[in-house]
């Protein structure tokens, strides 16, 4: 424990962000690159989804997760009801649905503050670690590529100090009051890790819960992020 309440800890991780403006989707960018790479069970993605970034990869698979449900339910919704991308695999399907976006649309990149880099980058650590730790291997995997990426060292002593004492569920939900925000939280999330284990798939439910994520939108974040893992 850390002596701190959870809206300590998060304002030290906003103040973080003010600090260093552009480090945390860098290193967003960078984490993601590495999760991909690291834990998926192919051990890889393919390099349309690798090259769009951990903002953009979020966002479509979020997006996509939105078209799948308006499709199934015959419907159309607000920001998700743009006209759906050609079938593909589901690593393409993702990536057209990310460069598909509207730049007004709440998923889009350039929508993003720090701030919610700075959440989705928690999100993915706390993911990471929910089989109860990031070991010793993997933690200097991740910190050496960050450096490789650029992320200065302050930085990647606070990324370390983030792994050492992930944020749990109700913290990273905290600040999330928009459906596509939580969509794109839990995105992050399920992105960072294949649920193999009993602690993660405990940790995806409890966070969609803390989210209050819709159940039907959860499972087509799911089956999309399942399908990535398998190609």
């Amino acid at each position: 424990m850390t002596g701190q309440t959870p809206e300590q800890l998060l304002q030290k991780a906003k103040d973080f962000a003010a600090q260093h403006p552009g480090l945390t989707q860098t290193a967003l960018v960078g984490l993601a690159g590495l999760l991909f790479k690291g834990r998926k069970k192919s051990g890889k993605l393919t390099g349309n989804l690798v090259k769009l970034g951990g903002l953009a990869v979020i966002g479509g698979l979020a997006y996509k997760a939105y078209q799948n449900q308006q499709t199934a339910k015959g419907g159309a919704g607000s920001d998700a009801s743009a006209p759906t991308a050609p079938a593909a695999g589901p690593d393409e399907a993702v990536a057209q649905s990310a460069l598909s976006l509207p730049e007004t649309s709440r998923f889009h990149p350039v929508s993003q503050t720090e701030d919610d880099a700075l959440l989705f980058l928690r999100t993915m650590v706390a993911a990471a670690a929910a089989d109860g730790h990031i070991d010793q291997a993997e933690r200097a995997r991740i910190v050496k590529g960050l450096t490789e990426a650029g992320i200065d060292p302050e930085a990647s002593r606070w990324l370390e100090t983030e792994m050492a004492s992930p944020a749990d569920v109700e913290e990273l939900a905290a600040g999330v009051n928009d459906p596509d925000m939580a969509a794109q939280v839990y995105a992050a999330a399920r992105l960072a890790i294949d649920p193999d284990t009993i602690q993660e798939r405990e940790f995806l439910h409890q966070l969609a819960e803390a989210l209050d994520l819709d159940p039907a939108i959860r499972s087509q974040i799911d089956n999309t992020a399942e399908g990535l893992s398998s190609v």
